[in-house]
């Protein structure tokens, strides 16, 4: 065990580890402006295991058809509302798709779907975990989904888009190109509005609009109130943090031998973690000091001294009918270029905007190892900790036994015996409630308190049976966690005997047993980790192969396991912009642009497809609105009215670079504007005068198809 002498030493030495390293700036866990390969470098994205089969992809429609293709993978509760899918509607949204719908925004609303249930449990088979890692955005008007899922292996969320989604169209799935998506998730996974979501349904202004069109919406009442709001903003937080999860579980424990144990020993807690529902684990032995904390303690020192900046899921709340004053009766539609004007998104609401750091997080050796235990804990399904739960039960076991002498409070009701219970020994304190019906002894109440050796175990369900000697059986559930009760230390809490003292009514023995079953799981898991390139290698956590290691070594193997490796899948598309064009005049477009706005994608629009012709033309149309967003940048940035283009983040320009910047490629970007429009004959204001009109005023940019 450790003492308090240790802990004061190793805080000395984390003290000094982190003053004697060379001093470096905070490292983003996930960088802005990085988006990395469009193609997934391994593996695939759920969303493509979820809708192949027989080695072809499918994607059902309508929408409600695809909803509950969905479904049947999950269990039938969620984390939130017993829903497994959350779904909100947003009109007058912030998407790329938004404006399909002008002006019609509440006749076609587009929908958000997150997942945040369990995988349905099925014999034989591990389920796909989608929790937390699907979400769908769907803007019927648009004929396109947006699909953002987790992929295993490359850990990392993938961008994907369905095109041409529509009653008696070609689906075709291709991955997005990155750099359109993190220009906006500039985290590289979901974002949300911040409460009170008021873009969506949860608004009842919003909702009232809707339901004067429809009662639902693909299966989604119109109105609702904000809890599933909330529940998809705390599905994307959680999302937000599997980057810095695989980072502690990859770079925060290193390489070789170290590293392995490292792993081993943060699993362990993880699932000790998952077995207590989140209620604790054993943080005292030396195992868990010297392997996990020890070693990620001087790693983070090392390699980030400075700190790591997390990413931010969050964007502004924005209320797009907020004083507005529009007035309508119910079921009647507003003015539609009322509605337009509402529906532009001012600058200091646009996604675009660089956001800061969620917060600069730099913790002691700790807080650190802690927060990589609870991030690998929500890499486990229910229906995984339930398995190891199992297993762990079946398994030869040491045993020892608690024991304490009770009050015994007895009251006769009805049908049943009321049972008032207080023990207050070193080894249990107890505070709780059991009835025993009358008719067949059964055993039913609560534990309002159960300490054991000094752990609180909180609040626990009772059931059981009395013998007809008066001896009660106790069987001690929690209903938030998988299989037995068990202790921080992953102790299962066995059979509870209480029997009454035959000359004082009022007293009474309990005998608790505990399993230390753990410990062979704990065993197990460190013989894996001896072969550093094995189940605990430098690789990502990826559940299946984890967790498929590990069953194997506990003798059970014969298990299904889902989703890795790309077997079985069509190879994956994505679109790749042609940047050679030959008119020199297209240059500076071509350099700068061509990765969002040279696609056949409608949106963003994409006045760079086509051939040269058509280029010239597609910038002409857009010049105004090129204009007001190139004038942006000479804005300072609490003042701009709309973000600039290029977005900072897609050209990842530091604040040295930014002079660079606006010498260069903006001034050729603005000369050439304005040679393109004068040749077009759509003549631009000068410069200062660029931003005079309002950018929801200027001439639409119409997208070339």
């Amino acid at each position: 065990m450790v003492d308090g002498r240790r802990r004061l030493l190793f805080g000395w030495v984390w003290a000094w580890l982190s003053c004697t390293v060379a001093c470096a700036d905070p490292v983003w866990v996930v960088a802005p402006g990085r988006p990395g390969p469009d193609l997934p470098p391994q593996g695939r994205s759920l969303f493509d295991h979820l809708t192949t089969h027989d080695g072809r992809q499918h994607i059902p429609f309508p929408f409600t058809a695809l909803l509950g293709s969905i479904e049947r993978r999950l269990a039938a509760d969620g984390a939130y509302l017993d829903r497994p899918l959350k779904q909100v509607l947003i009109p007058m949204g912030r998407s790329l798709q938004r404006a399909a719908a002008a002006p019609g925004f509440f006749d076609s609303p587009r929908v958000v779907v997150a997942v945040d249930s369990e995988p349905a449990a099925y014999p034989g088979e591990t389920g796909m975990l989608l929790r937390d890692r699907l979400f769908i955005g769907y803007l019927e008007a648009a004929d396109v989904l947006e699909v953002i899922s987790y992929n295993e292996d490359a850990a990392r969320f993938e961008f994907q888009v369905v095109r041409d989604y529509r009653r008696d169209g070609t689906s075709q799935v291709h991955y997005a190109r990155r750099v359109v998506c993190t220009a906006c998730h500039q985290n590289a996974a979901p974002i949300f509005a911040r409460p009170l979501w008021d873009e969506t349904n949860a608004n009842t202004r919003v909702a009232e609009r809707l339901a004067a069109v429809g009662a639902e919406f693909f299966g989604h009442p119109a109105r609702t109130g904000v809890d599933i709001a909330y529940a998809i903003d705390s599905a994307t937080d959680r999302a937000n943090g599997f980057a810095l999860t695989q980072t502690l579980w990859r770079q925060g424990c290193g390489p070789g031998a170290a590293g392995a144990a490292c792993r081993a020993t943060l699993f362990s807690r993880a699932v000790q973690y998952a077995l207590t529902a989140g209620r604790g684990f054993e943080r005292s032995s030396d195992s868990y000091v010297d392997a996990l904390q020890t070693t990620m303690g001087t790693r983070f020192a090392r390699l980030w001294p400075d700190g790591l900046l997390l990413p931010d899921p969050d964007i502004p709340n924005r209320r797009p009918l907020a004083g507005a004053g529009l007035q309508h009766a119910a079921g009647q539609a507003s003015d539609a270029g009322d509605l337009v004007r509402l529906a532009d998104v001012a600058a200091r609401f646009e996604p675009l905007a660089p956001r800061p750091p969620q917060a600069l997080w730099n913790p002691d050796p700790e807080a650190a190892a802690a927060r990589a235990v609870a991030g690998i804990a929500d890499f486990l399904a229910a229906d995984d900790v339930r398995r190891i739960d199992d297993i762990l039960a079946e398994l030869d076991a040491q045993r020892s036994t608690l024991s304490a002498n009770c009050a015994a409070e007895h009251q006769q009701q009805a049908t049943n015996t009321r049972l008032k219970l207080i023990c207050d020994g070193p080894q249990i304190a107890l505070l709780g409630i059991v009835y025993q019906d009358d008719a067949d002894h059964r055993l039913s109440g609560r534990l309002r308190r159960l300490d054991l050796n000094g752990e609180a175990l909180g609040s626990l369900s009772v059931g059981g049976i009395a013998d007809q000697d008066g001896t009660l059986h106790i069987r001690l559930t929690r209903p938030a966690a998988p299989g037995q009760v068990r202790l921080a230390n992953g102790d299962a809490v066995g059979s509870v005997t209480l029997r009454r003292d035959p000359g004082r009514s009022a007293q009474a023995r309990i005998d608790l047993q505990l399993r230390h079953d753990f410990r062979r799981l704990e065993d197990t898991v460190n013989r894996l980790a001896g072969d550093a390139a094995g189940v605990f290698s430098e690789a990502p956590f990826v559940r299946p192969r984890v967790l498929s290691g590990v069953f194997l070594a506990l003798g059970a193997g014969d298990l299904d396991w889902c989703c890795t490796g790309d077997t079985g899948l069509a190879p994956p598309v994505t679109e790749q912009p042609d940047v050679s064009n030959g008119d020199p005049l297209l240059a500076p477009f071509l350099q700068v642009c061509a990765a969002c706005h040279r696609s056949s994608e409608p949106f963003p629009p994409n006045f760079l497809a086509g051939t040269p012709d058509q280029v010239l033309a597609g910038i002409a149309q857009c010049a105004e609105r090129i204009q007001y967003r190139l004038a942006m940048w000479d804005v300072q940035q609490d003042r701009r009215t709309k973000s600039p283009m290029p977005p900072r983040q897609a050209v990842s320009l530091s604040d040295a670079e930014l002079e660079t910047w606006t010498r260069g490629p903006l001034l050729q970007l603005r000369r050439a504007l304005s040679e393109i429009a004068a040749r077009k004959q759509q003549p631009l204001p000068a410069q200062p005068q660029a931003t005079a009109r309002a950018y929801v005023e200027l001439r639409p940019c119409l997208p070339t198809t």
